[in-house]
């Protein structure tokens, strides 16, 4: 059996446990500015520019399933991390390991892999050529695979990529390979003869070759059938028997020659079908093997192509300047961060962004308030892509980070307003609040952006304060920016004990400093600071 073990110690890849809303975090989060420089590579971006590089489609789809399935004990996170920095060590090793099981999967698409997955009523030899071909396909792989492996396990000190080469070199050494490769030549010789490389020399060629044991039965037919060998042979090549003198067919019928018996077409058609029937036979024995490399390669697919993207999504953080951390697993009510930047806005403006410190202990509720456009949504996004970074064993931008495991993650955003909406826009928020009560467990982390900001600030402050009080003594975390200063103003007066408040720092002419100070929400959004900006600009 081989199992690649790259994602997870004791298992293979599964969604089954993505997030619930993962299309709603994507977007809420950015991820698929993400998901798409991870999914440039670095010969593409140096040969095309950043803006006309070539997204890699099988890389990105592998980023979006790998992060938004999250971990769910610090054990896992800190065996692919480990994974992980292997593969960010021996960045040639990467680009050859996904390129070999790239290879593979676009020659066995060309080759017809969504047509036979489809099924039906087949022509036998037409499907027995296909799973030969593929085979061989599978066998060239794995033996590009296994001498990668003897070129580069010295350099790896991860379990995950020691035991991958252990595997390869172990499971498939070159006996085992020679014996197989031996199978698959006389198969493909009677499936595909027209490539295989025929010998026509000395007067002689290769036929395929099959002998049976067989025991005439009533009716001379032939029953008690037993294959005994399958193979090829070298025969002179002689003129057919009609065209030859007297003298030419007594020598034939002397000789050790064979000679052609039956003509009847019948006859020779149902030869042909016993010779696939036959065929077939051999290689439902090679079928386990076969059906284990389909499932092996298309689960490496997706782990070559996640750490791939990894390791390009790091070059582009080390090409714009950001700080790279592998963060730490603490309590699901602490949480601890310094130098945390927004990670897609940075690769989608392709410049250092401003980065935040925070640190609180045995907190439930994180409350951030204060200026417009002072950087509280931005803030917030960066936790929300750190918190799924940390939980697909990744590094994140920032210089320090560490937090809880929640495998039930929610986001909350304001949406822009959808004309094809059949009601209102607060009972869009409302719908997307119970779609999120339903999917609640223990130790969720939810975030909330300007949640019911689309009705009055007293009647949005009352829902939004019943909701986070409901959430929080649940043993939901959650963190939300909000404008309603009435909510906010009230879970501060209530001194709630698992509460703790920031605002987004203004100097006092106005400026923005994009960092979060922590401090008593303020009575003001200071929205006139872009009134007088704007009527500044007019005049």
């Amino acid at each position: 059996m081989f199992n690649a073990y790259l994602l997870y110690k004791d298992r293979e890849f599964s969604k089954a446990d993505s997030y619930q809303d993962s299309t709603g975090m994507v977007t809420d989060l950015g991820l698929k500015v993400l998901f798409d420089n991870a999914a440039i590579s670095k010969e593409s971006r140096n040969r095309k520019g950043p803006q006309n590089s070539e997204v890699d489609e099988d890389i990105r789809r592998a980023m979006q399933r790998v992060m938004m399935t999250p971990l769910g004990t610090k054990e896992e996170i800190e065996y692919r991390q480990s994974v992980l920095k292997d593969f960010l060590r021996n960045p040639e090793f990467a680009e050859k390991f996904y390129g070999i099981t790239k290879e593979l999967m676009e020659q066995w698409r060309k080759l017809g892999k969504k047509e036979r997955e489809k099924g039906g009523n087949a022509n036998t030899s037409r499907t027995l050529l296909f799973e030969v071909r593929l085979l061989n396909l599978f066998l060239d792989a794995l033996t590009d695979l296994k001498r990668l492996c003897m070129g580069y396990s010295k350099d790896f000190h991860s379990e995950g990529l020691l035991r991958f080469c252990e595997m390869m070199t172990e499971n498939y050494h070159d006996e085992w390979e020679l014996k197989v490769r031996g199978i698959m030549a006389d198969l493909r010789f009677f499936c595909d003869d027209e490539e295989v490389d025929v010998k026509h020399y000395n007067n002689k060629t290769t036929q395929p070759t099959i002998i049976m044991e067989c025991a005439p039965g009533s009716g001379l037919k032939l029953e008690q059938m037993k294959l005994e060998q399958i193979g090829t042979r070298e025969v002179k090549i002689s003129r057919h028997t009609a065209s030859k003198t007297l003298l030419d067919r007594v020598k034939v019928s002397l000789s050790k020659e064979p000679m052609t018996i039956i003509t009847d077409e019948q006859t020779l058609d149902n030869l042909e079908q016993l010779k696939v029937a036959t065929v077939g036979r051999v290689f439902d024995y090679m079928q386990g093997f076969s059906q284990n490399c389909k499932k092996f390669f298309e689960m490496l697919l997706v782990q070559s192509a996640f750490y791939i993207g990894c390791v390009n999504l790091h070059d582009r953080c080390q090409q714009i300047g950001l700080p790279i951390c592998y963060p730490t697993v603490c309590g699901t009510e602490d949480m601890e961060f310094a130098n945390l930047m927004e990670l897609s806005m940075a690769l989608y403006n392709r410049r250092v962004p401003v980065g935040n410190d925070c640190e609180f202990k045995d907190k439930r509720l994180l409350v951030v308030t204060g200026a417009n456009q002072g950087g509280k949504s931005t803030f917030l996004r960066s936790i929300g892509i750190a918190q799924v970074m940390l939980q697909s064993g990744m590094f994140v931008a920032a210089k320090r980070f560490s937090s809880g495991i929640f495998t039930h993650l929610f986001t909350h955003f304001v949406r822009r307003e959808d004309m094809a909406m059949n009601s209102g826009r607060l009972d869009e928020e409302r719908g997307r609040i119970h779609k999120i009560v339903e999917g609640l467990a223990p130790e969720s982390m939810v975030l909330l952006n300007e949640s019911f900001a689309t009705t009055t600030e007293e009647e949005g402050s009352e829902i939004a304060y019943d909701i986070i009080k409901a959430f929080t003594e649940a043993g939901v975390k959650v963190l939300t920016v909000t404008h309603l200063l009435t909510f906010a103003k009230k879970v501060y007066a209530e001194e709630w004990e698992k509460a703790v408040f920031l605002s987004a720092q203004r100097l006092e002419d106005g400026t923005r400093t994009y960092k979060m100070v922590t401090g008593e929400p303020e009575l003001t959004s200071f929205g006139l600071d872009l009134y007088e900006q704007v009527i500044s600009v007019a005049e």
